[in-house]
């Protein structure tokens, strides 16, 4: 609560003369409203209007009282009777504000146009005014354009009697993190827990062992692979500002000792509420540091992996300003997708409150299509903390919508106009061919629609096991290397929603490098019926260039294969020219023509039917043999 009484009743005094015997009793109450005392300073006034029921300042008064104390039906009142003695414009914008925030919105509509015609507004309201009007148009327009909405409980063995929120569903799927509000110790605790879906029902939810502390941890979010969680906790020894973000990472089967992520992203402010991207490029999150918008912004930072000692690397912090604005953006979520984008903003036009908002933020980073996601999913009250399943057609949030209840963990089905493009994912196991020992690996993957030569690398864990989200309608290269072995080349082809519900689950068996020992490479593409190699085939071609140059005492053989289209004599050229374009451009990018030859095998070579689409795509590859070590 503000310690002077605001404008409101202030600027009015001049134009209230009050009687000698109440202008006591107004300082005496204005005085105990100064001290926090509201019980105080209703009797008091209580008193003025006993002996004058119109008193404007003491109806002011109260309903400066009764805003503090959000009893926003009482301040209606005593605005509304101030009204009638006073001339105070500003009276009309505080009724504006007051229906506003009980989401009446056409009379709050009415006040705020009948303030907008006062002629000596500050500049700095009237662009509040503004959007205060537009925000009422949109909700009105809103109410009567409901998105479809139908809210669903996650059940008992997610919800308790404490407060559930801040769910948070893994990449896959299959397990669903969330903060819960413990009320049964004498101080509150805020833990993790997590539950694990069982065909189509969600386990009982179990408390994150590992990650949970004595103090509160909250605000969570999951790398793809489920590897690394992020999330914010407060007040901490180890902590730059008020509250900071912190991390843990799942290694050998349990999660480490949380750490706080270190400075760049944390500061001497408030950072909280992190959400990571799938390609574990960007860490989202909201913060009220130095050389933002407004009181809260929201904030990206990029990634780059983890230092030898085992924390975050960090570059520098950017500012989302197509997002925020003079108020607050908190809550930001990255669906896997890595371009569709939510957060809550209490600014941007929408139903009062903090609403839910959706954007898009392209692979160069510019955000755009910042549209709030309508009515009933937003209302006058706070709507915040939403997050998205990877397919993208069901989002979690939190609400005490059941007030008996508190706070619960719902779903609802996304419609069209509010769905992102969906995921998919690729979970691999990389192994030792010869002894079946898992190998830590370096993979990488490549989109091959983009313009932008930008591989996300991941290294696999001491499992060998890795899961990398795979957004559709795009193609990507997948190339899995480690010193000593060969390397692996996959391609995957998402054009159509087949991929959601049939992921892709490998396991790769590296081949030691030996002599005869061979590599199918799937990510060199030529133009149809043509030995001219396309631009697409760049990182595959890459990659092997560093593979020769990393073994340089190898020499190779290139093959050349082709699927049984078309006659075997063309097939068998054709596959020729293929592999001589590829040593050409070995060679060309510095490999020693004495350590290359190539050969056409046409059809003859087989790895799979050619009676299938698919099979025939595996059957054009180009291969690798070892003739020399």
């Amino acid at each position: 609560m503000a310690v002077v009484v605001l404008t409101l009743f202030f600027s009015f005094g001049a134009a209230a003369q009050k009687q000698s015997k109440t202008e006591k009793l107004f300082e005496e109450a204005r005085g105990f409203y100064q001290a926090n005392d509201y019980k105080n300073t209703l009797n008091v006034c209580n008193r003025i209007l006993k002996t004058d029921s119109a008193d404007a300042s003491a109806h002011l008064l109260m309903a400066e009282v009764y805003k503090d104390m959000d009893s926003t039906r009482l301040e209606i009142f005593h605005l509304d009777k101030a009204s009638y003695n006073s001339t105070n414009p500003l009276i009309d914008f505080r009724l504006g504000e007051a229906f506003y925030k009980l989401g009446m919105y056409s009379e709050a509509l009415s006040f705020y146009e009948k303030y907008s015609e006062t002629k000596l507004i500050p500049e700095k309201r009237e662009f509040l005014l503004a959007c205060k009007i537009a925000s009422c148009r949109f909700a009105i327009h809103s109410i009567e354009n409901p998105v479809d909405f139908e809210p669903e409980n996650l059940g008992d063995k997610i919800n308790s009697a404490n407060d559930e929120y801040w769910p948070t569903p893994s990449l896959d799927g299959k397990h669903l993190i969330f903060t819960r509000l413990l009320k049964d110790d004498s101080r509150p605790q805020e833990d993790f827990f997590m539950a694990e879906l069982d065909s189509f029902n969600w386990e009982r939810a179990i408390p994150l062992s590992g990650v949970n502390t004595d103090e509160n941890e909250g605000a969570q979010t999951l790398s793809a692979d489920s590897k690394i969680l992020f999330f914010t906790a407060c007040n901490r020894t180890d902590g730059f500002g008020s509250c900071d973000i912190y991390f843990s990472r799942f290694i050998d089967d349990k999660w480490t000792e949380p750490k706080n992520a270190g400075g760049g992203l944390n500061t001497g402010s408030w950072e909280g509420q992190p959400s990571f991207s799938s390609d574990n490029r960007y860490l989202y999150f909201s913060s009220n540091r130095a050389g933002g918008k407004g009181k809260k912004d929201i904030w990206r930072i990029e990634f780059k992996g983890f230092s030898e000692n085992g924390n975050p690397n960090w570059g520098t912090a950017e500012n989302l300003a197509e997002i925020n604005t003079s108020g607050n953006e908190i809550s930001p979520f990255i669906h896997a997708n890595t371009n569709n984008f939510y957060f809550s903003s209490d600014t941007h036009v929408g139903m009062g409150g903090y609403d839910l908002f959706s954007a898009f933020i392209d692979e160069d980073g510019v955000v755009s299509d910042v549209k709030n996601m309508g009515y009933p999913i937003n209302t006058h009250k706070d709507d915040m903390g939403l997050t998205i399943s990877s397919i993208g057609d069901v989002a979690y949030f939190s609400s005490a919508r059941e007030a008996d209840k508190g706070l619960d963990i719902f779903s609802f089905n996304l419609t069209r106009g509010l769905k992102p493009s969906s995921v998919s994912y690729v979970k691999a196991r990389v192994i030792n061919k010869k002894t079946e020992q898992a190998v830590a690996a370096n993979i990488e993957l490549v989109n091959l629609n983009s313009g932008i030569r930008n591989p996300q690398i991941e290294t696999a864990d001491a499992n060998g096991e890795i899961m990398m989200a795979l957004p559709l309608r795009r193609n990507y290269s997948f190339n899995v290397s480690e010193p000593g072995f060969l390397f692996y080349s996959e391609s995957f082809l998402l054009a159509d929603e087949n991929s959601i519900t049939d992921p892709f689950n490998l396991v790769i068996r590296l081949e030691p490098i030996e002599v005869g020992a061979q590599m199918d490479l799937h990510n060199i593409y030529y133009q149809t019926d043509s030995f001219a190699i396309l631009p697409e085939s760049e990182p595959e071609l890459q990659t092997l260039v560093a593979f020769l140059k990393n073994n340089s005492k190898l020499r190779v053989e290139i093959q050349g294969h082709t699927d049984s289209s078309g006659n075997s004599e063309s097939n068998l050229e054709l596959s020729k020219q293929r592999a001589k374009s590829v040593v050409d451009y070995l060679v060309e990018n510095g490999i020693a023509i004495n350590r290359l030859e190539y050969k056409g095998y046409g059809d003859s070579l087989p790895i799979a039917t050619n009676e299938t689409v698919e099979g025939r795509r595996q059957n054009r590859r180009t291969t690798i043999k070892i003739i020399e070590k």
